[in-house]
């Protein structure tokens, strides 16, 4: 399953995120998300950037973007489709 704005994908260690944004930068699908509680709540705090691997198949997985440049770059692409 592809990975949509608005949605809410929920990780291997049970953390929530609803995903607020994407963009595609070089080739590769990158995502806006933002952590959410127990109870689907906001948690303003906490926020990052995955990117999306997809196995071709029918798995989709992320990874959180630690690089500060490509994060750096990747804040601007978003902002820039608000």
């Amino acid at each position: 399953m592809r990975i949509k704005v608005n949605s809410i994908i929920t990780l291997e260690n049970r953390s929530q995120y609803v995903v607020l944004n994407q963009t595609n930068y070089q080739g590769k699908q990158y995502f806006l998300v933002m952590g959410l509680d127990e109870r689907r709540e906001v948690i303003p705090s906490n926020v990052a950037i995955f990117e999306e691997i997809f196995d071709g198949i029918a798995t989709t997985y992320v990874e959180k973007v630690n690089d500060s440049n490509l994060m750096f770059i990747l804040t601007q692409e978003l902002k820039a489709q608000l």
